[in-house]
């Protein structure tokens, strides 16, 4: 699908986000493609039936564990990353065995238009169908649909009433949020480096990014260096006039624009680059913002967009507490060239992921979980770990019909005998002295 259409999708995605071919290929279209040629090639080891281990209590018994489809699977997705966002978590959830019901955003239309005819052509209506509408649409489909699992990528206003309509019926769900992904920048590290991944990652797709980086925590010795270093990054990339810059994306819509200059507009930062924009065609230039008080209101939300605000401390100490001040981001950056450094953000935060030295490329491995942890999301998926989140894990135990070898050691009435005999039974489980496959 995404292969023969993919004129038609590189067409939607910069009509809904003002976004070049390469930027929708890279994030969009090549993501998806991974990810169902990975499951695709690993789907049948990945559902089969995985032994366990057996203790003395259990061995004349087969354990093992069943993966088992849950049933129909409502997929909401996000408009940032149209396709990904929405057709990735189907995938797993279709691999898994289930039938979905799929939910584009719709402030993504064109794309979403897309999907919804596409869908139809190439995948069978008992396995997933495609409705479109807003978020009272997704709403009243959960009240009148009892689904039996619910995957949810977006924001955590709409993500607590998912949350929320889900529990009604102790539906299982998975919430791919987002939050304030903090960068750490080291006294020690190469700053050009640092700039050039940091801003390439915060301009992406205008920043409209869940794993963007949200603000930089930078030690006071590298500012100015890091300061110099982004503006010439900056005019690199995008030229002296970003705004005529073929290679750079567009705010979604008038709401998200008015929103993120509204928030620029009340920051006491001091504006180091960028600050322009133009409602017309919702451009927003890539704005670093330097002399950002700890409760500015570049701090207090996230940003979702291409402002950058930059603060700076003394200690290392200091920004894990500037980063634990907050809620668990779906992602934090370290960049250094000292490991114990990197430990320390790793012993004392938490966070959907930890990437050293680089931003975003983590959300292109299959081989790792992506997800969050309190306000950036519950669940993960990816890889193996859709067929985990998409599956239910379920105990099989296959157990001989002779009771002499079995149960009759349990059965009434019972005896001091038993009493021993089961007590020593359970210590040699216990010490797991006796394991077999």
């Amino acid at each position: 699908m995404l292969t023969d259409n993919e004129e038609a999708f590189y067409e939607a995605c910069g009509k809904d986000l003002g976004r070049c071919k390469l930027e929708t290929m890279a994030a969009d279209l090549a993501p998806t493609k991974m990810e169902a040629n990975t499951i695709l090639a690993k789907m049948d080891e990945w559902l089969s039936d995985e032994k366990v281990s057996r203790s003395f209590l259990s061995l004349m018994d087969t354990p093992y564990v069943q993966r088992q489809p849950y049933g129909l699977v409502l997929v909401i997705g996000a408009w940032n990353y149209p396709v990904v966002l929405t057709l990735g978590p189907a995938i797993g959830a279709i691999a898994a065995g289930n039938t979905v019901l799929l939910k584009p955003s719709e402030h993504s239309l064109a794309t979403a238009t897309l999907i919804a005819n596409l869908v139809p052509k190439y995948i069978d209506s008992r396995i997933c169908q495609v409705f479109c509408g807003d978020e009272d649409a997704s709403k009243n489909m959960m009240d009148s649909v009892r689904f039996d699992y619910v995957f949810y990528t977006g924001g955590p206003t709409v993500g607590r009433s998912v949350y929320m309509a889900a529990a009604k019926n102790l539906t299982p769900v998975t919430l791919e949020l987002g939050g304030k992904c903090p960068v750490f920048v080291d006294s020690n590290v190469n700053v050009e480096m640092a700039a050039k991944r940091i801003i390439w990652s915060k301009i992406f797709n205008a920043g409209q990014t869940c794993v963007a980086p949200d603000y930089v925590i930078c030690h006071t010795d590298v500012f100015d260096e890091l300061s110099v270093a982004i503006g010439k990054v900056l005019e690199k990339f995008l030229g002296p006039d970003p705004r005529s810059s073929p290679d750079y994306a567009r705010i979604i819509n008038l709401r998200h624009f008015r929103r993120l200059v509204t928030l620029l507009k009340n920051s006491e930062g001091t504006i180091l680059y960028g600050g322009d924009s133009s409602e017309d065609d919702l451009f927003i230039s890539p704005t670093v913002v330097k002399d950002v008080p700890a409760d500015d209101t570049l701090m207090s939300e996230e940003i979702f967009g291409p402002i950058l605000p930059i603060v700076t401390v003394d200690l290392v100490a200091d920004a894990v507490q500037i980063i634990n001040k907050g809620e668990k981001s779906l992602a934090i950056y370290v960049f250094t060239n000292d490991q114990s450094v990197f430990d320390e953000f790793k012993l004392r935060t938490s966070s959907g992921s930890l990437s050293q030295n680089n931003c975003l490329s983590h959300f292109l491995l299959s081989e790792l979980p992506f997800g969050g942890v309190g306000h950036s999301g519950i669940g993960r998926y990816h890889g193996k770990y859709s067929i985990d989140t998409f599956s239910h894990q379920r105990a099989i135990l296959l157990k001989s019909t002779n009771d002499v070898v079995n149960n009759s050691i349990l059965y009434y009435p019972y005896t001091e005998r038993q009493f021993r005999w089961i007590s020593w039974a359970l210590s040699k489980s216990e010490n797991r002295s006796c394991v077999v496959m």
